[in-house]
């Protein structure tokens, strides 16, 4: 798995001319088995750094058309100024023309476009459809010494895409495989991977606690670059549940042993606590624990999303808490109609993420 991306629309379109490089350059797969991975704030209502990853296979089809589905709930801040930054991207590509077996990576940031630019209406109306959206954002790519910027549509879903979405994304890329034909792109350079990442304040959480589904459908192009092929178009989910919290708690222990005659005391810290996921415990996730800036240990969550470790506390102390909750493999859920995704729903996630406890302070005793 590998990838991300949001709350948008995007278009490529580069033209090259010249002969046309010959079918073993070209991916050996017909279809795709890409992976969506979402993960964000971890409260209701709040907005932080968010990462949308679209993860394909080394030996995918290259992808025509890339559509991401923000689930209902969710608001994406269409306020900021044109030339703004907004976030930043990264993937992994390879140049089948000069390079096939060879991955590289490409880097750039995000920025918000001017959305009557003419030159991004036309690029607009040949991926959408339409000239005219909500608001353009400018993906600004750099491939070893080439640069590809792409423009970004966003729009607010619309039809029956409003009974599970809020906005929209359809990415638009390039066809690698023939340089005769047009929409050709440089190098024959197909993107693998995707990986958005927004800063806070682009987009905000649904303010009422649940599970939400983002979806994506991912059409790959035909091998000989003349169509996409729309029969292969296949939805990969990702299930991003909020809130997510962890609480931890400190209750000193002490032991009152006797050693030749004279009574001594040892103290320790029981610290305890729960992570939740929509009040719901998260079983086998590492509870790493800090005093200061040092580590304390760590232990797993049980069934019920509870943990306990026992610490020394030979002096004052103050100990916080932080779980690493990995992105787990789920079956997918309602899927979309064979209409929209004719291949099917390949795969689905849990988002992955890190979140914090507050700080407890704890004094051992000494009598």
């Amino acid at each position: 798995m590998g990838g991300r991306f949001l709350v948008v629309v995007a278009c490529v379109f580069v033209c090259t001319g010249g002969a046309a490089y010959p079918a073993p350059f070209a991916a050996s797969a017909v279809g795709q088995t890409p992976y969506l991975l979402v993960t964000g704030a971890t409260a209701t209502g709040a907005s932080a750094e968010t990462t949308i990853d679209v993860e394909g296979e080394n030996d995918d089809a290259a992808s025509a058309v890339l559509s991401i589905y923000v689930p209902s709930g969710y608001i994406v801040n269409l306020t900021h100024q044109s030339g703004a930054q907004i976030g930043t991207i990264a993937s992994r590509a390879q140049a089948l023309e000069s390079s096939p077996g060879s991955v590289v990576a490409a880097t750039g940031t995000i920025a918000v476009a001017d959305k009557t630019d003419p030159g991004l209406q036309a690029a607009a109306t040949r991926c959408t459809g339409t000239p005219t959206h909500a608001a353009i954002w400018n993906e600004h790519l750099v491939v070893s010494d080439q640069t590809l910027d792409v423009p970004v549509f966003v729009d607010a879903a619309t039809g029956s895409e409003t009974t599970f979405s809020s906005a929209k994304l359809v990415l638009c890329l390039p066809q690698p495989y023939a340089k005769t034909l047009p929409n050709y792109s440089p190098n024959g350079l197909r993107i693998i991977d995707m990986k958005a990442v927004l800063s806070a304040g682009v987009l905000t959480n649904p303010r009422s606690a649940g599970s939400f589904l983002w979806r994506s459908v991912i059409t790959p192009w035909d091998l000989s670059g003349v169509a996409s092929n729309t029969r292969g178009a296949a939805e990969a989910q990702s299930l991003v549940t909020v809130p997510a919290s962890l609480s931890l708690k400190a209750k000193v222990r002490t032991i009152r042993p006797t050693r030749h005659g004279r009574k001594t005391v040892r103290n320790s810290v029981l610290l305890s606590g729960k992570l939740l996921e929509n009040l719901r415990g998260v079983d086998g996730a590492k509870i790493s624990f800090f005093t200061g800036s040092r580590s304390a240990g760590s232990v797993r969550t049980g069934t019920w999303g509870t943990f306990a470790k026992t610490i020394g506390l030979p002096t004052k102390m103050e100990f916080r808490a932080t779980a690493t909750v990995p992105a787990r493999e789920t079956p997918c859920a309602s899927p979309l109609p064979a209409t929209a995704a004719p291949a099917g729903c390949v795969s689905a996630t849990t988002g992955g993420y890190k979140v914090g406890s507050d700080t407890v302070a704890v004094a051992p005793r000494r009598r």
